[in-house]
């Protein structure tokens, strides 16, 4: 559950707005006694800001209350424009009503690209011990696990004349997200059930129809299992951070096409797997090259580079890191020498 608070003061005027989140006590919030612990949700925020990630929701506060039904309550940083699923709601809203083919400005989607890509760097290289924990051995990483439009806020711009004065991506909702590794036991399978179907990349889940044709149930990790050559691991083959990088192409094709609900690459993947040889031949792509009218090949390459079946084939953070600043150079290099850039409609 999250709710709105302001404060107003003594003449009515609003002085300050957070966003609190409130959740029931869960058995990873316990310790071997049974005592609460500091909910994975704000150790990992708090974790991530303490790094330097201005790509993340801010958490102000975090308390504890011990009453019938234990529970916990996040304060958090209030974004007044919303999410991405309502940027992309507002365009297709304004397409639909206008009859207009009006596009979100792809030196937007190239920054909010960035932003992204930051984030996922973030989550690569998070360390525990900026917040009084001890960080296990080995290369862990942070899995979002539900990284989708209406988890991504939308907040002020950059106080920075690096960045166009577009507003900031903060990525949202860690209530699903886990520390983890590729070696962690928990990684897949304990998982498999967490987030959005729709928005997980094919190596998460698989679709089949019933004899009904009518409906439609996931079968976990089997995505490609029949195929003449499997590249998709066993069924509980761990996630890596290759999985949120499909996630934030799928965000940013949704930005490119007005789909809010991820509906049309869910759709390509379901078709694709019948395909192995046709999307072999195209390097493991669902979308069997990407082009578009509105938007440059440099943007629809790495998008469907970030949307290749084969996890192998995706960029890694530090790719998508400098993919990112690549494409975004043109438009804040122009900006900053101009003052120009295409106005965003919030």
């Amino acid at each position: 559950m999250v709710g709105k608070w302001t404060k107003f003061d003594n003449h009515g005027r609003a002085v300050d707005v957070i966003a609190i989140k409130q959740s029931n006590l869960d058995d990873r919030e316990v310790d071997e006694d049974g005592h609460p612990t500091v909910p994975t949700e704000a150790a990992l925020v708090k974790a991530l800001m303490k790094q330097g990630c201005r790509n993340v929701a801010s958490l102000r506060e975090v308390r504890f209350f011990d009453c019938d039904r234990p529970k916990w309550r996040l304060y958090l940083e209030y974004y007044r424009y919303g999410t991405l699923h309502d940027l992309i709601k507002t365009y297709k809203a304004r397409k639909e009503r206008d009859d207009r083919d009006e596009r979100i400005p792809e030196a937007f989607v190239w920054q909010a690209f960035n932003d992204f890509a930051q984030a996922c760097y973030h989550m690569k290289v998070l360390r525990l011990d900026s917040i009084g924990a001890r960080s296990p051995r080995g290369d862990h990483f942070v899995l979002h696990l539900d990284l989708k439009g209406e988890n991504v806020l939308l907040g002020d711009a950059p106080g920075s004349s690096k960045y166009m004065p577009y507003p900031t991506l903060k990525v949202a909702d860690w209530g699903m997200a886990e520390y983890t590794s590729l070696d962690d036991d928990r990684n897949s399978k304990k998982w498999k059930n967490y987030g959005t179907i729709v928005w997980m990349p094919p190596n998460a889940d698989k679709w089949e129809t019933h004899n009904s044709g009518m409906q439609e149930q996931r079968d976990s990790g089997r995505y490609g299992e029949s195929w003449d050559r499997p590249i998709l691991g066993n069924r509980n083959a761990p996630f890596s951070m290759k999985h949120v990088v499909w996630q934030i192409g799928a965000n940013i094709y949704g930005l490119m096409t007005t789909d809010m609900h991820n509906k049309h690459i869910d759709e390509m993947v379901k078709k694709a797997e019948g395909l192995e040889h046709t999307m072999r031949k195209n390097g493991y792509s669902a979308l069997m090259g990407y082009r578009s009218r509105y938007y440059s090949s440099e943007l629809t390459s790495l998008v469907e580079d970030c949307l290749r079946v084969d996890p192998s084939r995706r960029p890694n953070p530090y790719e998508l890191v400098k993919r990112t600043q690549d494409g975004l150079a043109r438009y804040t290099q122009r900006y900053q020498q101009t003052g120009e850039y295409s106005k965003l409609r919030v």
